[in-house]
């Protein structure tokens, strides 16, 4: 039997040779994605079966919910929306000082932006995704052990990873967290949420006093929040952990109903792909087919997303121009580095999914692309995307060199496309899109039990 690696090898060579007559058969274009998906061993993504119960309900009354940021004016959903692709179609979000969603955010002048582009939430929930954020600062650790910001001193009890990732936008100054009195006006600031002097430059001193101090506010002020009926927390919790008194709850028990939300919250049904690799050659157009052989052959697109969430989720260098706002200083954002304290690995962030990556836009790490095909294009050659980015901004030349250093290797092994081949990988991307599998009914709060701000239109 042929090996996995030489059968790869002769997809690839094959896509590479198959001329304009052979791929406008379609008998032939079959044949060979065949080839290739027993080749890369590919999977059809199932949806798991779901249940909305009292810890989904929980958590979907937190993820709506302002009580969970210091200043009580932001919420999960007011970045993440489920009708702009789980993100908040922005460039960059907008976090404390801001209200409503989306273009709502960016006219508040004052608020504060956080230099990243909202990551979706699409199947977050799944274990083969082990790794969070732009710069995987949550991730699994090589015995499965969660690895996060708070290192050793992380409260244990969280049920997965991604109910560790739910929890630490909540104390980010700028997104949810707020700032100290002295350096802000009322409407931005963390209030009792950070309660010992000196904590503000102390990141994981203050994170513990947050988490200890976030359940205290939900023990204690039932009435500021905006539950239906103030009902109140103290049923939904005493519903979903009915063997916990209720002032015991901690920052563990808010993380895993924040999980539980997101993952069937944001779970997909699966794709028109998914439907050709179980075996319907119908569910994909001439085009499309033609797009997924260069996805996996000359494209070389699956040596990084790949899998059935179409994302390695590992660290890649991509050379793209850096904002004058940068994460950690004008024109600077070092990616994994600062996750990892490994100079060699600025300026890489974690591989997106594509899944429905129609609907994420703008693209990269800080939302420089308006386009997908502008994109592939950098992929391909990034040198016209930075000059046009120094002729924009001259003073971005001075960080060109440095950042195109950092492109990954791998990206030199893309070949060449013609204008006709990114159109159809581009068709080939549409294959990969899919709706939510929870109804709205059940995944968006009525008005009266949530922020109205945020209740989609």
């Amino acid at each position: 039997m042929m090996k996995a690696s030489s059968a790869l090898f002769f997809c690839i060579f094959f896509a590479l040779s198959l001329t304009n007559e052979a791929y406008a058969d379609l008998e032939y274009v079959d044949v060979l994605l065949h080839k290739i998906i027993k080749a890369y061993q590919l999977e059809p993504y199932q949806p798991k079966a779901i249940h909305f119960g009292p810890k989904e309900r929980l958590g979907r009354t937190l993820f709506f919910d302002s009580i969970l940021s210091g200043p009580q004016g932001v919420a999960c959903a007011s970045c993440h929306i489920r009708n702009l692709g789980s993100g908040d179609g922005l460039a960059l979000a907008i976090g404390i000082g801001a209200t409503g969603v989306s273009k709502e955010r960016e006219s508040q002048h004052d608020a504060f932006v956080i230099p990243r582009n909202t990551l979706p939430l699409f199947n977050r929930g799944s274990k083969e995704i082990d790794a969070f954020f732009w710069d995987g600062r949550v991730q699994l650790g090589p015995n499965g052990s969660y690895e996060s910001p708070l290192g050793k001193s992380l409260p244990s009890g969280f049920d997965n990873l991604l109910a560790v990732a739910s929890v630490f936008p909540i104390v980010e100054p700028d997104e949810m967290l707020g700032h100290s009195r002295r350096k802000v006006g009322l409407s931005k600031q963390h209030r009792e949420l950070v309660t010992v002097d000196g904590l503000d430059n102390n990141y994981q001193a203050r994170t513990l006093n947050v988490f200890e101090n976030i359940t205290k506010r939900i023990t204690s002020d039932v009435v500021n929040s905006s539950v239906e009926n103030n009902i109140g927390y103290k049923t939904l919790f005493g519903d979903a952990y009915p063997e916990m008194p209720f002032e015991d709850i901690t920052i563990t028990h808010i993380g895993n109903a924040l999980s539980a939300y997101i993952n069937i919250a944001f779970m997909l049904n699966e794709s028109s792909w998914d439907r050709y690799i179980r075996g319907d050659k119908t569910a994909l157009s001439g085009m499309q087919k033609r797009g997924a052989i260069l996805f996996y052959g000359k494209g070389r697109c699956a040596a990084c997303h790949r899998g059935q969430h179409f994302s390695d989720f590992r660290f890649h260098g991509l050379a793209v121009p850096q904002f004058r706002v940068g994460k950690h200083s004008r024109y600077q954002d070092y990616g994994r580095a600062i996750a990892t304290d490994k100079p060699e690995q600025r300026y890489t962030f974690r591989t997106p999914s594509l899944r429905n990556v129609y609907e994420t836009g703008p693209w990269a790490h800080n939302g420089s692309f308006t386009s997908i095909k502008k994109i592939i294009q950098h992929h391909i050659n990034p040198i016209l995307t930075l000059y046009q980015a120094e002729t924009a901004d001259p003073e971005q030349g001075r960080y060109t060199g440095r950042i195109l250093s950092s492109r990954s290797d791998i990206l030199a092994e893309i070949g060449l496309l013609s204008d006709r081949e990114i159109e159809e990988l581009l068709s080939f991307l549409t294959s990969l899109s899919s709706s939510y599998i929870l109804s709205d009914d059940l995944a968006i709060p009525s008005a009266s039990a949530s922020d109205n701000s945020l209740i989609e239109k």
